[in-house]
């Protein structure tokens, strides 16, 4: 008989998490391209996004690599705005990656740029996958000039009562805006 000595405990864990893990940056729509710009230029979202969300800045989730985690709370680079022009955050939101955003209290500076709803997207084939992401589209009219910030907060990284939270998620990405 030929027999194998196979992981047992966390080691054999491993091998699944990063699969796991892949799977989830896949579903989240991560491009490899780092941090860099945000304007979207490509992709499923842009031929099937939904009406009236003006410019939208796509949240671009660092690569993974196992030897730098993620930090917890980002900055991106400034968004850049003209007095009243309608602009969109758009946050790839998954429940398998444990990916669930929210506008952080108080919101940026209402007399800078106001909150002008949320929205939601799936394309056809991310209907079709168990577990995929959608996009989340965070609205915001810039109405007055000056600078300001919008923090996102995911809640399955912050909120330690929540069922999906974990200390090792993202928590906040913080978006620095100039209205000019």
């Amino acid at each position: 008989m030929n027999r194998t000595k196979r992981p047992s405990g966390r080691a054999a864990l491993l091998p699944l998490e990063a699969a796991l893990l892949t799977l989830a940056l896949t579903a989240c729509g991560d491009t490899g391209k780092g941090t860099g710009g945000h304007d979207v230029g490509g992709g499923d979202h842009d031929r099937q996004r939904p009406a009236g969300l003006g410019t939208v800045h796509e949240d671009r989730m660092p690569p993974y690599d196992p030897a730098r985690p993620n930090p917890r709370d980002r900055t991106e680079g400034t968004l850049t705005v003209r007095h009243g022009e309608r602009f969109t955050i758009a946050m790839r939101e998954s429940a398998s990656a444990r990916l669930n955003w929210s506008l952080a209290a108080p919101g940026p500076d209402r007399a800078i740029a106001r909150p002008a709803g949320t929205s939601s997207h799936q394309t056809e084939r991310e209907k079709e996958l168990i577990g995929s992401s959608h996009a989340l589209y965070f609205t915001f009219e810039a109405v007055g000039t000056g600078t300001t910030r919008i923090v996102l907060t995911n809640r399955c990284g912050s909120d330690r009562t929540a069922g999906c939270y974990s200390p090792e998620l993202a928590r906040s990405v913080t978006y620095p805006v100039t209205v000019r």
